[in-house]
């Protein structure tokens, strides 16, 4: 019984470095890419602006969701590039076009006119869910030497400090079980 749940802790410790190693690799892909980071589908976007208050405001993170554009209706919420190829976040106030041809008019929430831009499918990257306010602020604070210090690198080194330190005190443990 006491193998399975040396075991178990085993696991479970491969895959929390694992997993932080994941976070660590994707932070870094998305640093030096251009293209926003995308898990499963979904993809967290730091919002810049404050065109879409009071919905959300700037430095908070939205999550949204690769979807396909006949599922898109006007009142959704959707992230696209638009001409001079920069995210932006913006609610559909209308959608002209018949299938596969679709064009979206879009509109910040904050502002007095529609886009200039239409927006077409293969622009959109997705669908807004929901929205965590002031995470942003975070996330652009770890983007940084000192954020990266603090909430990367002295973490991994805890962790790997406090693994090691359980493997000595098991061997310890075993050598003590082995003298009596």
């Amino acid at each position: 019984m006491e193998k399975i749940g040396t075991i178990a802790k085993r696991v479970i410790s491969i895959t929390s470095f694992l997993l932080i190693m994941m976070i660590i690799i994707s932070i870094f892909i998305s640093l030096n890419n251009s293209k926003p980071l995308s898990l499963f589908g979904y993809k967290p976007l730091t919002v810049l602006s404050n065109s879409m208050v009071p919905t959300f405001e700037a430095g908070d993170v939205i999550i949204t969701r690769e979807i396909d554009s006949e599922d898109l209706k006007e009142g959704d919420i959707i992230s696209f590039y638009n001409q001079e190829g920069n995210l932006i976040t913006h609610r559909i106030t209308s959608i002209v076009g018949e299938v596969g041809e679709k064009h979206f008019y879009t509109q910040g929430d904050n502002n007095n006119t529609e886009d200039e831009d239409v927006t077409t499918a293969n622009e959109i990257v997705g669908k807004e869910l929901f929205h965590i306010p002031n995470l942003g602020f975070l996330s652009q604070y770890t983007k940084g030497p000192m954020g990266f210090l603090l909430f990367i690198i002295i973490p991994l080194a805890g962790y790997m400090c406090l693994s090691v330190y359980e493997r000595i005190k098991q061997k310890k443990k075993e050598e003590e079980f082995t003298k009596s």
